[in-house]
């Protein structure tokens, strides 16, 4: 994978951008390549989690068997019932539910709905189609059906689908993007979509580039099925006050399908260096989350977590999940690497605000000196099996 250079038969596109004058102003806003007028109505990281939390808030996801499905009429409509309540499915709930049941024509439901006009009959006759299908289906395979408080259902998925929490793309993308913002936003509950601007304070354009470019990185990301989670960083000469983008070249693009166990700190590193290789940042931090594989340890990983967690006070349930983790899933990452893999692992299996300040901690841990991890991994072969009696509480 190459560093992305600009082209030479793009240079001079959109430098009329320079001069243009809008509601905000006249061309680009302070150390970027964007009109001040996109600029403006681009949105930081903390807006973005915001909306993205409280769409998490608002929803409810239940794992139920198929036999706990309900297709019903209710109100005059189509609706499922589960656990004593209604939710009237989206089109692509409708979508998903004829494929996963076996509908033979995977659209008909939707489709006799589709014109506005579906009334009592309608909505019986959908009932029994549904039924029908679904009587073919083992009653104890497992569903998650995705449900909103305004009554809506958004998704029926399998057991084996692995949604990445958009939360979760969002703090990764801003622990490495800090000074990003969120641009050409197409997202809605479920689905992350747009771009991330970088200022050109992020880039660093050596004294031989042709400095006449600024950079970004378009994700996409969705929780119920309609799309993988991606990313391609690209190199720009200009965006306009409408958001035109003016001499874009796109880099190599990464993709991952919802589907299995995914590996979040792998996924984590994945993104780290599709960012890192083809767009050089001055601010190190991917560079310096990915440098922690040089920190390496020898000995038991015991003795290196047990220090870890006096040195950033731990409790033991924390301490306990962390060393877990990384028996589980870090073994072969015998570094600060894996132990920050871990840290952050074990943070999920707490409570939102645990989840927070063990990221945080995380943080920290990327930031440590050479001189204090070299304590740490002092202390480790020091510790004795009283230490990690204090230190740790493992799961039965």
């Amino acid at each position: 994978m190459e560093r992305l250079t600009p082209s030479k038969s793009t240079k001079g596109q959109g430098s009329f951008v320079q001069n243009l004058q809008g509601a905000t102003g006249t061309g680009l806003a302070a150390g970027t390549h964007v009109h001040k007028d996109w600029w403006a109505k681009t949105l930081s990281f903390d807006t973005v989690l915001e909306r993205a939390e409280k769409a998490a808030q608002d929803r409810t996801d239940y794992m139920v068997e198929r036999s706990e499905i309900q297709p019903l009429v209710a109100d005059g409509e189509f609706k499922i019932g589960v656990r004593g309540k209604t939710f009237r499915p989206t089109d692509h709930c409708l979508q998903q539910l004829s494929t996963r049941a076996g509908v033979k024509s995977a659209s008909i439901l939707r489709e006799m709905r589709a014109d506005g006009n579906a009334d009592q009959l309608d909505a019986e006759t959908m009932v029994q189609i549904a039924n029908n299908s679904l009587r073919r289906v083992k009653g104890d395979k497992v569903f998650r059906l995705r449900t909103y408080g305004d009554g809506t259902a958004r998704a029926m998925l399998t057991d084996k689908y692995a949604p990445v929490d958009n939360r979760w793309y969002l703090e990764t993308l801003r622990e490495f993007l800090p000074d990003g913002r969120f641009s050409h936003d197409k997202s809605d509950e479920d689905t992350v979509f747009g771009n991330i601007l970088l200022p050109d304070t992020i880039l660093d354009k050596s004294a031989d580039d042709d400095t006449d470019y600024g950079g970004m990185v378009s994700i996409g990301n969705c929780e119920i099925g309609k799309r993988r989670l991606s990313q391609y960083p690209s190199i720009f000469r200009a965006i306009c006050m409408n958001g035109c983008i003016w001499g874009q070249q796109k880099g190599q693009k990464i993709s991952k399908v919802h589907r299995g166990e995914i590996n979040l700190d792998s996924l984590k590193t994945t993104i780290a260096e599709n960012i890192s290789l083809q767009l050089k940042l001055i601010p190190g931090g991917l560079d310096q989350f990915l440098a922690c594989r040089s920190k390496g340890f020898t000995g038991s990983a015991k003795g290196v977590i047990a220090a870890v967690a006096q040195e950033m006070r731990l409790n033991k349930v924390e301490a306990g999940r962390t060393l877990e983790q990384f028996a589980q899933h870090e073994t072969h990452q015998k570094n600060l690497f894996g132990v920050i893999n871990a840290v952050t692992r074990a943070g999920q299996l707490g409570s939102a605000q645990g989840w927070v300040r063990m990221d945080e901690i995380g943080g920290s841990l990327m930031n440590l000196t050479d001189n204090r991890w070299d304590r740490i991994k002092t202390i480790a072969g020091t510790m004795t099996d009283k230490d990690f009696e204090r230190a740790f509480v493992l799961s039965a």
